[in-house]
């Protein structure tokens, strides 16, 4: 824990973008870098409404409950950054970027290592 959880539609590369992310994220106060795990997931199907972007990335965050809105703001203001940045470069057409922050309650949140 934390999690960054990727989903978007199957047109892009998302190694590099995944790197950045975490790279960015190991840097925000309370961050714990051992703890970070990023993956993404294409979504094989993917409809936009009428006029909507033809293609979607969308970025989850979960975190422990207990940070400040502020720090939550940094963690979603930071990594859309990023996104903004990297994404920029590899869109051939419009495409929607978005971010959420989710906290995860920290009571009922287990972790553990199993060898």
């Amino acid at each position: 824990m934390p999690h960054l959880q990727i989903e978007c539609c199957p047109k892009f590369n998302l190694g590099p973008l995944t790197d950045a992310l975490v790279t960015e994220f190991c840097k925000i106060e309370t961050v714990e870098p051992a703890s970070v795990k990023a993956y993404y997931r294409y979504s094989e199907w993917f409809v936009g409404g009428e006029g909507a972007p033809n293609g979607f990335v969308h970025l989850t965050i979960c975190v422990l409950s207990g940070r400040s809105p502020e720090i939550l703001k940094s963690m979603s203001d930071r990594l859309y950054e990023v996104g903004i940045q990297h994404l920029a470069g590899q869109v051939l057409e419009p495409i929607s970027w978005t971010v959420e922050v989710r906290e995860m309650d920290r009571d009922t949140y287990r972790k553990g290592v199993v060898s």
